[in-house]
């Protein structure tokens, strides 16, 4: 019969309470594995077997390697260091959380690729250099509004820019203005011109190529109109050609009688020179002096003849007129009996 060894054995409540001498070894029947005494620590310490599933308390695992696969499983109390050799899966998963100028979380449990979606948390400040300064701050990443100045005097014209460019337009003179307010816009000069007699203002012809004008100092080598009038007042507004004597309530009125020797011309239709032009009055007429000038007449009449006044405002041929009674002479026939022809007025 061989000889048997025998160590003190229990269950695992028996081998807790149990504190060994130093170098003793005991027996935990529940978990079919040795205790090792040290003489202080009840229960001592256990000797864990490959296969077993073991609770850790309070222990410190110093740089194990772990190998195999499969899910980790149990829990630790204390704190756990090391490296591992090989991947692992967790069997529960665990949430990463990031932290600094970005946050955010990803969850993982190990059977897939892990995307962590990141918001930031302050805004960066983005500064440009160069010929362009300024600053932009994105506000979480999202887009922002960048504000730039340009250097001074580092644009150059038709090489860094496009279009047109108007700098400073200038005009001068009485009655001249020009504007533009923007690159590639037309700088456009305007005047104030019209063919009215006003003030400060630029001569411009009417569509008759006339304009209007007060006094004007001129040298006149031409004119187109031949006769030379003069203003007069005038008790109402008579057409051109009408034969007026001096009589009336003002200056001038119409002829009223034949061969009247108040005779005083007759009215102008465009006199060649106007004198007295600035006379004032409700009424006033330009009568023509000297020079042709159209008139009205009753025939017959031969280029030539002496023309008298009749009673109506008109004048006619006499071959023997009294002094004082000649309005000029005929400058072409007539053989009607009412018309308009041209008289040099002042002949006599």
């Amino acid at each position: 019969m061989p000889t048997v060894l025998q160590f003190r054995r229990g269950t695992t409540a028996q081998n807790n309470a149990f504190t060994g001498s130093a170098g003793e070894v005991s027996i935990d029947t529940d978990l079919d594995t040795f205790r090792i005494h040290d003489g202080s620590t009840a229960g001592g310490f256990t000797l864990t077997q490959n296969t077993a599933t073991q609770t850790l308390t309070n222990k410190t695992l110093t740089s194990p390697t772990i190998t195999g696969t499969g899910a980790i499983a149990g829990s630790f109390t204390g704190a756990l260091t090391g490296n591992a050799d090989t991947a692992t899966i967790l069997a529960t998963t665990r949430a990463i959380e990031v932290s600094g100028a970005v946050t955010g979380t990803a969850n993982f449990d190990g059977s897939a690729a892990i995307n962590i979606v990141t918001t930031a948390t302050s805004d960066p400040t983005i500064t440009l250099g160069g010929d362009l300064t300024g600053s932009v701050t994105l506000t979480n990443l999202a887009s922002g509004t960048l504000t730039a100045t340009i250097a001074a005097n580092s644009v150059a014209l038709g090489t860094d820019t496009t279009g047109n460019y108007v700098a400073t337009g200038a005009v001068s003179g009485t009655g001249l203005s020009g504007s533009s307010s923007s690159e590639g816009g037309t700088f456009t000069v305007t005047s104030n011109a019209t063919s009215a007699n006003t003030a400060s203002t630029i001569i411009a012809r009417d569509g008759s190529g006339n304009f209007s004008a007060g006094v004007a100092t001129l040298v006149a080598t031409t004119a187109r109109y031949a006769d030379l009038a003069e203003r007069y007042t005038a008790d109402s507004d008579y057409d051109p050609g009408t034969v007026l004597i001096f009589d009336g309530a003002l200056e001038v009125t119409v002829s009223n009688q034949d061969a009247s020797p108040k005779v005083a011309g007759v009215v102008s239709t465009d006199p060649a020179y106007l004198m007295n032009s600035d006379l004032q009055g409700t009424l006033t007429v330009a009568l023509a002096l000297t020079g042709r000038v159209p008139t009205k007449v009753v025939g017959p009449v031969h280029k030539g003849d002496m023309m008298v006044s009749t009673a109506d405002g008109r004048a006619r041929a006499e071959s023997n007129p009294a002094m004082g009674t000649v309005i000029g002479k005929a400058l072409e026939d007539f053989d009607g009996t009412e018309g308009t022809i041209e008289v040099v007025v002042g002949r006599l």
